[in-house]
């Protein structure tokens, strides 16, 4: 009986070993992998703030520190992947799309207030700024060594311009015709929407095929041949994480220890320089959007 529960738990230490490195593994490896996210653009977020207008000031305000903080969090964690020119790049084109889409919205919501005889003046002139803000964002170079802080400043301007948009209808209209207004355009596209999501994925696989394969040479030869498949198109990221799961598996507990550790040790420094970043601009008052 000894000896079964001391080989028990050999084989829960083995586990909770490969489970330990292989969460290590994936924070590191893919932190672009959601290429299809909208930045500023929230329903759940909208939801709230909608919800919250029929409370009092008090309430509203706690609101607002607690998705304050939030967008922080994300930003952050956005950041950490921006030591790269490639990272950079990935992050001003998932914040192009999320202006482009939000542009994209705003406008047929003006005019859908001009059908029914409401002034969209002040809506119209934020728009403008978001148009700014979305050709400022596109002639960023992801290569300067201030790409970090302009992409910031960027989406802050970006979140509060659009901030701007939503109170200003809610002054307009009441929360049934925002409801009504918002589902007309769930799913609204256009051609240079869809063209920046492309890029996006294709930018997306290319971080995470070069992830891959610093990962694969730890952990064991490089099949370069599945890492093609998957830049292609031709096999899921799911299914390279398997590939490289079973590897790991494969392993020694010695070595999966050492990777474990190393993996550990970046994404500890990776995030400690993210928040240090961010508590600097913040300290310089570049962190809440507004260029000089």
């Amino acid at each position: 009986m000894a000896m079964k529960g001391v080989n028990a738990m050999k084989k829960i230490t083995h586990l909770l070993l490969v489970l330990m490195l292989m969460t290590a593994v994936l924070s590191s490896a893919f932190a672009v992998q959601a290429d299809d996210h909208d930045q500023n653009n929230s329903d759940d977020e909208n939801e709230n703030h909608e919800k919250v207008n029929e409370t009092d000031d008090s309430h509203q305000n706690e609101t607002d520190h607690e998705n304050e903080s939030s967008f922080n969090n994300e930003t952050e964690h956005e950041i950490r992947v921006m030591n790269t020119s490639l990272g950079a790049r990935i992050r001003l084109l998932q914040l192009e799309k999320a202006l482009i889409l939000n542009i994209l919205k705003g406008n047929m919501t003006v005019q859908v207030l001009k059908n029914l005889d409401v002034n969209t003046t002040s809506l119209e002139t934020i728009l403008e700024n978001l148009t700014d803000v979305l050709d400022t964002v596109r002639t960023a170079d992801p290569d300067a060594n201030d790409s970090v802080q302009v992409f910031v400043q960027l989406k802050n301007e970006s979140k509060n311009f659009t901030k701007q948009f939503r109170d200003t209808l809610r002054l307009l209209l009441d929360n049934e015709t925002i409801a009504r207004i918002k589902e007309q355009l769930r799913n609204i596209t256009n051609d240079e929407l869809q063209d920046c999501k492309m890029k996006i994925r294709h930018w997306v696989r290319e971080f995470n095929r070069n992830q891959l394969y610093r990962l694969f040479g730890l952990v064991g030869e490089v099949n370069t041949s599945l890492l093609e498949k998957y830049l292609n198109g031709n096999v899921t990221l799911d299914q390279v994480r398997f590939h490289l799961h079973k590897l790991v598996n494969q392993m020694t507990k010695e070595k999966r220890y050492m990777i474990f550790s190393e993996i550990k040790e970046e994404n500890i420094k990776s995030k400690i320089h993210a928040h240090e970043t961010m508590k600097n601009m913040e300290h310089h008052g570049k962190g809440h959007g507004g260029r000089p």
